[in-house]
């Protein structure tokens, strides 16, 4: 089965259904899961194909993928969008597709943590987690990232969620002062670990999230 690609989240949008569809009718054990997981590790290779990195490329020297030069390869079709009519590159073409491919890759962990949900809804998702970890982070029972993308990629493979998705969240909620990026449901979630774990924070939080009740 080829790897089909597009390249604005509209047209993603538009297409998902049919492309789920081909993947889970190709194999018995095929499911939107992994089908999910999948595209998200390919569109994960078309946004680092977007990435531009200044260097050497055989006796050429000036802006190349990031992937080229690091040695991963390029994809192809991504690469000939993202050239000029003379075959340089068009920073602007590659910031272009790279919007693209961070919004498709969004959606689809989106979607990946509510199949994961709709499995184990007991299970807290990655925007609760983040809340969680932001609300003991500030106060102080749990000691700031020292190093932020290896502890979090740590703390959601403890969890079972896409670290992506948990990164994208907390970087939200901290930037906010924990007034954005969560809804009245992941504060309940949140208000029911702080219960098990920490229940003397309680009142202090409900102050903190008494903007989205």
């Amino acid at each position: 089965m080829g790897q089909e690609t597009f390249f604005t989240l509209s047209e993603y949008k538009e297409n998902y259904e049919r492309l789920k569809g081909v993947f889970i009718e190709a194999y018995v054990d095929n499911d939107e899961e992994e089908f999910i997981s999948l595209q998200i590790e390919w569109y994960q290779r078309c946004l680092d194909n977007t990435k531009l990195k200044h260097g050497f490329a055989g006796d050429t020297i000036g802006w190349f993928p990031k992937s080229l030069l690091d040695g991963n390869g390029v994809i192809w079709e991504i690469n000939e969008k993202i050239r000029n009519e003379d075959g340089g590159i068009d920073q602007i073409a590659a910031q272009n597709l790279s919007v693209s491919f961070k919004k498709i890759l969004t959606f689809l962990q989106l979607l990946q943590e509510k199949t994961i949900s709709a499995k184990d809804p007991g299970k807290p998702s990655a925007a609760q987690w983040a809340l969680y970890h932001y609300y003991l982070q500030k106060n102080n029972i749990l000691p700031p990232f020292h190093e932020k993308l290896k502890e979090i990629k740590a703390l959601s493979k403890e969890y079972g969620i896409g670290w992506k998705n948990f990164e994208m969240k907390y970087n939200v909620i901290n930037n906010s002062q924990g007034l954005e990026g969560y809804s009245e449901g992941d504060v309940k979630r949140v208000l029911l670990l702080l219960n098990d774990n920490f229940p003397s924070l309680i009142p202090e939080f409900e102050k903190l999230t008494l903007h989205v009740s």
